[in-house]
C-alpha cells in the first residue's frame, strides 16, 4: 500500500479517535500514523478543540438515550456508502467517522443541548460574555436570524445559534468560516431541526477573528466556501 492510500485510509479514523470511538487495536495504528502526519495532526487538533469547547460553552445536562441512539442513526446512514468492500466489512467493527462526520456529530450534539433542552440561552445577561448578532441575507434566509455568544475571556469557545434557517437541502449543510486578515478558514458544521434552530461550536479564540460567516456547502463541508455567506458576523 502506498504512503498516500495510507494516508487516506488513516484519515478515515480521525474522527472515530477525537470521539473516543476507535477500537483499540484501530487506535494504536492510527496513532503511529499520527506521529509522522502534520496533517492528520492538524485536523485531529481542530476536532478536540470543538469537542472541549462544547462543555465551557454550555450548562453540562445529562443528554437522553434517545439523542445518542439518533447521532449513531444518522453516523451508520452514512458510514454505509463506504462499507462496500470486503475487506472494510470483515475489518470494521463500528462505522468510521471521517472528519466532516465528526463535526456534524459534534453538531448534532450541540444542536441537541442548546436548542432541544433548553440550556444556556446565549446572550443571557450573566455577565459572563458577549452576545453578537449577525447580519442574514434575507433573500436567502428570510425568517433567519443567528447570535455568536463569545465568553468573557474569549479562548474558551464560542457558540454561535441560529433560527429560522431553512434546510439547505439538496445534500448540503451549513459550514462556519473564521476570516482572518482576509483568509477564511472552515471551522465545523452544523444541521438545523424541523424548525430551523441549529449551534455549531467555534474552538478556541477569536480576538484576532474579523468576521464569523456561515455559507450551504456540500454535505461533509468543503474546504473553501462556494458561495458568498447566508450570514455574518462581524467580530
Amino acid at each position: 500500500m502506498s504512503a498516500n492510500e495510507v494516508h487516506t485510509e488513516q484519515s478515515e479514523s480521525i474522527g472515530a479517535y477525537a470521539l473516543g470511538a476507535l477500537p483499540a487495536l484501530e487506535a494504536q495504528v492510527f496513532e503511529r500514523h499520527l506521529m509522522g502526519c502534520d496533517l492528520c495532526q492538524e485536523e485531529l487538533r481542530r476536532l478536540t478543540e470543538a469537542v472541549e469547547a462544547l462543555p465551557r460553552s454550555v450548562a453540562p445536562h445529562e443528554p437522553p438515550p434517545s439523542l445518542k441512539a439518533s447521532l449513531m442513526e444518522q453516523v451508520r446512514a452514512e458510514a454505509a456508502p463506504r462499507q462496500s468492500s470486503a475487506r472494510e466489512r470483515r475489518r470494521l467493527t463500528l462505522p468510521r467517522l471521517r472528519p466532516a462526520m465528526a463535526w456534524a456529530a459534534a453538531a448534532l450534539l450541540i444542536a441537541g443541548v442548546l436548542a432541544g433542552y433548553g440550556v444556556s440561552q446565549l446572550g443571557g445577561g450573566d455577565g459572563d460574555g458577549r452576545t453578537l448578532q449577525a447580519q442574514v441575507d434575507m433573500q436567502r434566509l428570510p425568517d433567519g436570524s443567528a447570535t455568536l455568544s463569545v465568553p468573557e475571556d474569549d479562548g474558551g469557545g464560542s457558540v454561535l445559534r441560529v433560527d429560522g434557517l431553512p434546510d439547505p437541502g439538496g445534500g448540503r449543510v451549513y459550514q462556519v468560516w473564521v476570516e482572518r486578515r482576509g483568509e477564511v478558514v472552515p471551522v465545523s458544521i452544523f444541521d438545523v431541526d424541523t424548525g430551523g434552530n441549529g449551534a455549531a461550536a467555534i474552538p478556541g479564540s477569536l480576538e484576532d477573528a474579523d468576521a464569523v460567516m456561515v455559507t450551504r456547502e456540500p454535505r461533509g463541508g468543503s474546504d473553501a466556501p462556494t458561495e458568498t455567506p447566508v450570514l455574518r458576523v462581524d467580530i
